[in-house]
């Protein structure tokens, strides 16, 4: 008797047969000779087949016990398996169930194949997302005013502050010949 559990419900399985198998990746190119062969191969992974039968009371719990393996086999749960092989952190890769000799009233042949699941840690840190970013305007330059005098032009004011004259006028609004004393005039 074998069970497959996932820490809440389990299942008890008669396993008949329980056979393990474990893959490597080999490079299909050629190695230098001195590299490590090592460097060519990477674990795929570990997988067990196991054949047996499902009992239950009636057909009816032999059902519900399916429709087990199967929610665990679609949400891609991490399962225990017990048997004459033991491990952690597996997935059902595969489920099938057969009515063998004519089926039983209260057991069914199922078969399942088994892959490990390698579970690892990371430093990866999950951002939060706060909405949208306003880009910062760019630091305006420091304003300068002066108090029109007479005899003030844009001319003037372009010489000693170095800001165009086409500027001058879009700021201050005033035709070149009538620039109000008095007023205050932006210069730069």
């Amino acid at each position: 008797m074998a069970t497959l559990s996932d820490g809440k419900k389990t299942i008890t399985i008669s396993a008949e047969s329980e056979d393990e198998e474990i893959e490597n990746t080999v490079a299909q190119y050629p190695v230098q000779s001195g590299n490590l062969v090592t460097d060519h191969t990477q674990r795929a992974s570990i997988g067990w087949k196991v054949e047996g039968k499902l009992y239950g009371k009636n057909h009816n719990e032999i059902n519900n016990l399916w429709n087990q393996l199967v929610a665990w086999q679609y949400n891609g749960d991490r399962i225990f398996w017990n048997g004459a092989i033991s491990h952690r952190d597996i997935i059902i890769e595969k489920v099938s169930k057969s009515y063998r000799d004519g089926g039983f009233e209260n057991a069914v042949w199922v078969t399942l194949e088994l892959k490990e699941a390698h579970i690892v840690s990371t430093s990866f840190v999950k951002v939060q997302h706060v909405g949208p970013v306003k880009p910062t305007p760019p630091p305006s330059p420091p304003q300068t005013w002066v108090t029109v005098r007479p005899g003030n032009t844009y001319w003037g004011w372009w010489r000693q502050y170095g800001t165009p004259i086409q500027t001058l006028r879009n700021w201050n609004h005033w035709p070149d010949r009538f620039i109000p004393v008095g007023a205050r005039a932006r210069v730069k």
